[in-house]
């Protein structure tokens, strides 16, 4: 697997190698320690082994990571190129590069399989000529890849629209295990809303600040970083209802997840990858119990209006959002309703063991052929 993180805060691909390695397959991470956050490479009793390149590099500023990008691309190559590899997995379109030349030098001749966590605009934005170089990515991996992971039905109908074929697409959902849910519903007094991750604009963390302001009993944690960090911070110095924590690891963060009675899942329905995605608090909140917050017009709408288990609101609309926050803090019935339908539509549907499911079938089927 080939991943442009330390592989330690980012779930999605460590559930997935766990996972694999369980079934009996040998993985190994090629990951991008970028924060300089790990001193070591890591094994795992389950025989998961992450290595890891720690070169410092910013996010979001093309001219000084992209050659350090292109560093990452060749000490992966050089470990597949001195190792038998049956499957190389790139995380995400920016790990993709690596990939499409091991799959051309025919380096052991591996299986391609690119994990899309999100459409590759989101990475793209940043540079020169989006359309075209996300067209180029996208017809690349339709012809060379052999397997695609997708976060929904609604990707598997965007990219068949683009010519995928439907075979090779397969819906792999960043969903927790059921072990880790909890059944029942809201605790204790008071109202307690949690935001985590990415403190920008475009996520929904003002809106936020402003929808729970004056509301009597709600407080607001907010854990990250990102752009509006100063904001955050200088919202917590002036009203006590709202904490900031910065940053957290996940030991740190799940706590607070188990204790919250809301965690928003407010991404700006803007682009199409905002529209059709389907966030990690989305899903982490519905094993909990929780009820869910989600913007009017995406895919998140539609799977809360679906399963009856959460509000939809104006993203545009400070007072829909502080409207919704009010009505599940001071309606108890609609509360509890909410929150058994969260969990039973988790535990049917959108469980990691579902999702694990199709992960270890779909590499027994490849590696198989």
């Amino acid at each position: 697997m080939l991943l442009s993180n330390p592989a330690t805060f980012d779930q999605r691909p460590l559930k997935e190698a766990h996972s694999l390695a369980r079934a009996g397959r040998k993985v190994t991470i090629l990951a991008w320690d970028r924060e300089l956050e790990t001193r070591s490479d890591a094994a795992f009793q389950d025989g998961l082994v992450i290595k890891r390149m720690r070169v410092g590099a910013g996010h979001g500023t093309p001219v000084l990571t992209v050659p350090k990008l292109f560093l990452f691309y060749a000490w992966c190559l050089a470990h597949l190129l001195f190792s038998k590899v049956d499957a190389v997995h790139c995380h995400d379109v920016d790990t993709l590069p690596a990939g499409f030349a091991a799959k051309a030098l025919k380096l052991n001749r591996p299986r391609l399989v690119y994990d899309m966590h999100d459409l590759p605009e989101a990475f793209l934005r940043f540079f020169p000529l989006t359309r075209v170089t996300q067209a180029v990515f996208l017809a690349s991996a339709r012809r060379l890849a052999d397997a695609i992971l997708v976060v929904n039905e609604r990707f598997v109908a965007y990219l068949g629209r683009l010519g995928f074929v439907s075979s090779k697409l397969v819906v792999i959902m960043n969903a927790p295990p059921v072990a880790g849910g909890r059944r029942s519903g809201r605790r204790g007094e008071g109202f307690g809303v949690l935001y985590y991750g990415w403190l920008g604009e475009e996520r929904g963390v003002r809106l936020l600040l402003e929808a729970v302001e004056g509301l009597d009993g709600v407080t607001l944690t907010l854990a990250g970083r990102g752009e509006l960090e100063g904001l955050v911070r200088a919202a917590s110095s002036k009203n006590a209802s709202i904490r900031f924590l910065g940053w957290l690891k996940m030991k740190d963060l799940e706590p607070l997840m188990r204790g919250a009675d809301l965690i928003p899942s407010l991404y700006e329905p803007s682009t199409k990858n905002a529209m059709i995605a389907t966030p990690g608090k989305l899903l982490s909140a519905m094993s909990l119990s929780i009820p869910s917050l989600v913007p009017s017009g995406t895919y998140q709408a539609e799977i809360v209006e679906r399963h009856g288990c959460g509000l939809v609101v104006d993203w545009r609309s400070v007072s829909d959002v502080r409207n919704a926050i009010r009505r599940l803090a001071e309606d108890r019935d609609l509360y509890d309703r909410l929150a058994a339908a969260s969990y039973q539509a988790f535990v049917s549907s959108y469980s990691w063991e579902v999702m694990e499911s199709r992960l270890t079938g779909l590499y027994g089927t490849l590696l198989a052929a």
